[in-house]
């Protein structure tokens, strides 16, 4: 069955950049008076894609603290790779309106009085790891370059070559945040938050005892600040990196074995299954 014509909207209107495919929503209505069964196509769904996180920018800071590229490599991964979950982006508006009473019956005139964009605040959550190795990181950005909460200023200040200055992006990230099409190749939203750092809780470290009870994992959810900036100048961006990267060849199922070969210690030892074998080819012969 040939699909409705004029399915998609390409460059009009409200798909005006056509980067993504965007059902064109003028036909193929299915609520009416009956079932529009030939129009199906036209009636398929938005489903939300996970968020693909890029670190573009680590703390300047991390230059100046002992082993610089495990910090930035470790921030990339906990960025790109680590989060269980990442929450708080928004690019939603709201409209406000004076009211101002129209005749006496209760009727009111509404006019426009501001538009405004929720702010994004995202949140990551980590599970953590053997030896408390993320709270480990977290912790030391926040010592090390934002506030020592003894001395109430950060611990790079005591380097022998001290800072030259404290600026938000000796402190903060930035981060490139993208939701791909259902082709994985197509940028339909994007946020480009910068001035990224801890705030709130960071990572809770906490002790206890129950002998009674089963022992317990821990997660961290941390809240960042966040400066953003939307719109068809950072989606053409988003879409330049969405480019880069490929699934060519991703398909898990045709992934070599992470072993290739048997142990040698494994190898080496004795069952005695050797001897059994030799003992029953004997008794053949």
């Amino acid at each position: 069955m040939s699909r409705l014509a004029d399915t998609i909207l390409d460059n009009k209107a409200y798909n005006q950049y056509g980067r993504s495919a965007m059902v064109d929503i003028r036909k193929g209505g299915s609520n009416g008076p009956a079932p529009d069964y030939a129009a199906y196509v036209t009636n398929s769904a938005y489903v939300r894609r996970n968020i693909i996180a890029i670190l573009i920018e680590a703390p300047r800071g991390f230059q100046d603290l002992e082993d610089p590229d495990y910090w930035v490599s470790t921030l990339k991964n906990l960025v790109e790779l680590a989060p269980k979950t990442i929450e708080g982006l928004s690019q939603t508006l709201t409209v406000e309106h004076i009211e101002n009473p129209f005749g006496g019956a209760g009727e009111v005139q509404q006019d426009i009085s501001n538009v405004t964009r929720q702010r994004s605040a995202p949140q990551f959550t980590w599970n953590e790891k053997y030896g408390k190795a993320v709270a480990s990181f977290l912790n030391g950005w926040v010592l090390n370059l934002i506030m020592d909460p003894d001395t109430k200023y950060p611990r790079v200040v005591k380097n022998t070559d001290k800072p030259a200055d404290l600026l938000p992006d000796y402190t903060g990230m930035t981060v490139l945040f993208i939701e791909p099409d259902p082709t994985h190749t197509k940028v339909i939203t994007a946020w480009l938050s910068t001035n990224m750092r801890p705030t709130g809780t960071v990572a809770e470290i906490s002790g206890s005892r129950d002998i009674t009870a089963a022992l317990q994992g821990a997660d961290y959810s941390v809240e960042f600040t966040a400066l953003t900036q939307i719109g068809e100048g950072v989606n053409s961006f988003a879409q330049e990196i969405l480019d880069n990267m490929t699934l060519t060849g991703a398909n898990p199922s045709l992934q070599e074995a992470f072993v290739r070969e048997i142990d040698a210690e494994v190898e080496a030892a004795d069952t005695g299954y050797a001897n059994r074998v030799e003992k029953m080819a004997s008794a053949t012969i």
